[in-house]
């Protein structure tokens, strides 16, 4: 395991072995000539997050990287989730009673400074001046804080189920029943479960209107956000579209030219057109059709 960058800060990176992805030795083809770093979510880390999309990146020609970000500084116990182990997307809580270190439950901004460290990294090694960057849930927004800290570095950003606007967290109650049944709801259990990074991501919070406050898009930088309907967690779910979508800001969800598609907040990780959909906004294609 990797650790550590020449801007490494708080802790240093932690950097797993992931099928397709973390081979320093890498250098980017002409025609694809940055590299892909993959940013998770909360609650997971970036083995059980991409371990479908890294594989299918590589074999594109990408140089694909990917670190464990925003750790917790101490273990969630004791309340049971619905969370399933062998999902991406697995919940701290679940991770916690499972043996497993809870990641992207830091600060926004502590996510986005390992981020960074990370990003000047894999720079280093691959010699490229820009990267692509590809969020999950939190992990959309931890590049979104990144870019308004590091402007000029991204030259493309795929999210899946992140929040631009907050999320009301409407179907946490349902994946957490012992969390609800003591009387939390869906925002109050995201802190619980998400900690910082979960009461940093509710409809207008400091966080959000401050990443906001200038739009939801940095300059320079090509956006795709791709949704589901079906997202229980990322709720309304079109607060993971851009709000003011144009020729280079993207909007999708997985259910068009999908009818019927059922893809939840998870699910975003592994299901095939959702790869896809990430493949054709990496190249800037047409989106494909199931």
């Amino acid at each position: 395991m990797l650790t550590g960058g020449p801007t490494a800060a708080a802790r240093p990176v932690e950097v797993p072995a992931i099928a397709g992805a973390n081979d320093f030795a890498c250098r980017p083809a002409a025609d694809r000539p940055d590299p892909v770093v993959l940013v998770h979510g909360s609650g997971t880390d970036a083995v059980r997050s991409f371990s479908t999309l890294a594989p299918v990146l590589r074999a594109q020609g990408y140089c694909v990287f990917a670190a464990n970000l925003g750790r917790a500084p101490i273990l969630a116990a004791g309340v049971s989730g619905t969370t399933n182990a062998g999902w991406p997307g697995l919940g701290p809580i679940g991770a916690a009673l499972s043996g497993q270190e809870i990641y992207g439950v830091a600060d926004i901004a502590v996510s986005a400074t390992e981020l960074a460290a990370f990003v000047a990294t894999v720079q280093a090694a691959t010699g490229a001046q820009h990267v692509a960057l590809v969020g999950h849930s939190t992990g959309g927004t931890v590049i979104r804080q990144f870019l308004r800290a590091h402007p000029g570095i991204a030259t493309t950003v795929v999210t899946l189920g992140t929040p631009y606007r907050g999320s009301t967290f409407a179907g946490l109650p349902r994946k957490y029943p012992d969390l609800a049944a003591i009387g939390l709801d869906g925002p109050r259990i995201a802190a619980q479960v998400f900690g910082a990074a979960g009461a940093e991501q509710g409809p207008g919070s400091p966080t959000l209107a401050r990443l906001n406050a200038d739009g939801e898009t940095a300059p320079g930088v090509r956006y795709t956000a791709i949704a589901s309907h079906d997202d229980e967690v990322i709720t309304p779910p079109d607060t993971a579209l851009l709000s003011a979508p144009d020729a280079t800001h993207r909007d999708v969800w997985v259910q068009d030219g999908c009818a019927g598609r059922r893809v939840d907040h998870s699910y975003l990780l592994a299901d095939r057109h959702s790869m896809d959909l990430v493949s054709a906004a990496l190249a800037d294609a047409p989106f494909p059709v199931c």
